[in-house]
């Protein structure tokens, strides 16, 4: 995506947590290498701990979208984006402490570059496929979003899936 274009989804995106009250914001980052999906796994003994998860998490104060998307990805992986190239969507979901946290999930494209997880955090990561999907311990909603990310994803060099949006 184009700068200008990601500044005006991202208003959008603002806007519309403002009018349902939502103030804290996390995103999702969703990155491909060879045709498989990178995800994470929690930490045992912390929330979802053992889950395997898209790398990602909360945006800091005067911190944009674009912004966390870059930081979380290299905090969580090492990896360094290049670019975002696409918007998949959005939910909302509750924690232990907060009533209403809305997820924002991004495709980025990444820097050759291994991974290195902080291990505060994660402690495998994987690069999967459909075949692998069903293997790894994942909460039903970070299922279903890898499962469309990895069964809609469309050839090409952007890599982009069609037409995923939430809400």
């Amino acid at each position: 995506m184009r700068p200008e274009a990601l500044a005006r989804t991202e208003q959008r995106l603002r806007a519309a947590a403002r009018r349902d009250g939502v103030t804290d914001l996390v995103v999702g980052v969703a990155v491909f290498r060879d045709g498989k999906l990178l995800v994470v796994r929690r930490v045992p003994g912390g929330y979802l701990g053992g889950m395997y998860e898209l790398p990602g998490g909360g945006v800091e104060s005067g911190e944009s979208l674009t912004e966390g998307v870059a930081r979380e990805l290299l905090e969580e992986t090492g990896l360094v984006a290049r670019r975002i190239t696409d918007f998949l969507g959005w939910f909302d979901y509750a924690t232990r402490t907060k009533a209403k946290v809305r997820k924002f999930s991004f495709l980025a494209e990444a820097a050759p570059g291994e991974i290195t997880l902080d291990p505060d955090e994660h402690d495998d990561y994987a690069w999967i496929d459909a075949g692998a999907l069903g293997t790894l311990p994942m909460a039903p909603d970070m299922r279903e979003a890898v499962d469309l990310l990895i069964t809609e994803r469309v050839p090409g060099p952007a890599g982009m899936p069609p037409g995923l949006r939430g809400g």
